[in-house]
């Protein structure tokens, strides 16, 4: 077993799965994945609300937003609680429940003289599943520690570096005119995106100033509750540099509207893989 995740297919939809292994009962760890306040030592809010299939429930991240902003890391951006509805609660085998636009599934059996544990999101769009692979890992690696499987701690930036290497996103889509266009989800509402990808003081809290006159053109649309948006760059052509530099701006992006943080992308990364499809 590893503690990564893996990026995958199931029933046509894309998802993330973790697979853990404990040593203590089945029982324990179903206490550990269900129980407000076990929850709270590892899930990145309190989860609020019955655990009866048709409940709703409420993510309360209040308390983990300030401690994550007075420690200078990553958090949810200022917005509205996410809330959720329960779809099954099966003890001590099955906990799911919509998140947001996602879908949560802990699914628990006993394996000789341990528990087996298989955690998985399925996504609203793939474009996220670095970010949300890297924080769901850190989160495991909690629930680990309390569980007494794992201890220390994760070094947030590696770890999102690593899930970036093997989980994408994708490159931009080159067209025969020169264009390049990339597509994006995201939770975020679709007026936020709309405000940071227009106003030249929101640009620069995202790194793409000295960007904002090119030619670029955004379509942001609404997807229930969450939001896609695409990025058309008429002016590409066969300009590799170019093409790298927007994807970790995309990059940079995604994370300031998640987490209302700049998180550097350093696009030398991308530049051969834009090369060779605009070759």
């Amino acid at each position: 077993m590893t503690a990564e995740g893996t990026f995958l297919t199931i029933d046509d939809r894309h998802a993330l799965q973790f697979v853990r292994r404990y040593r203590q009962p089945v029982d324990r760890v179903w206490r550990a994945v269900t129980e407000p306040e076990q929850m709270a030592q590892w899930f990145p809010s309190r989860v609020i609300g019955d655990r009866t299939p048709g409940a709703t429930l409420t993510f309360d991240d209040s308390e983990q937003r300030a401690e994550a902003i007075e420690a200078g890391e990553p958090t949810r951006a200022e917005g509205p609680q996410f809330t959720g509805t329960v779809i099954d609660y099966d003890p001590p085998r099955l906990f799911s429940f919509t998140w947001g636009s996602e879908i949560v599934e802990i699914a628990l059996h006993t394996d000789g003289d341990e528990t087996a544990m298989t955690f998985t999101q399925f996504l609203s769009h793939p474009s996220i599943a670095a970010r949300n692979g890297s924080g769901w890992h850190a989160c495991l690696h909690s629930l680990d520690t309390h569980l007494e499987a794992a201890s220390g701690d994760i070094d947030f930036e590696p770890l999102y570096d690593d899930y970036l290497a093997r989980m994408g996103p994708s490159l931009g889509v080159p067209a025969s005119d020169g264009s390049m266009t990339w597509e994006r989800g995201t939770h975020v509402e679709v007026e936020k995106i709309r405000h940071v990808t227009s106003h030249s003081e929101s640009l620069a809290e995202w790194g793409a100033a000295a960007h904002a006159n090119e030619p670029i053109e955004w379509s942001i649309e609404p997807q229930g509750d969450w939001t896609l948006f695409r990025l058309k760059h008429p002016g590409i052509g066969k300009n590799a540099e170019l093409a790298a530099t927007w994807h970790a701006l995309l990059l940079q992006l995604d994370m300031y509207l998640a987490a209302d943080f700049l998180m550097p992308a350093d696009p030398s990364i991308w530049i051969d893989a834009y090369r060779d499809i605009l070759t």
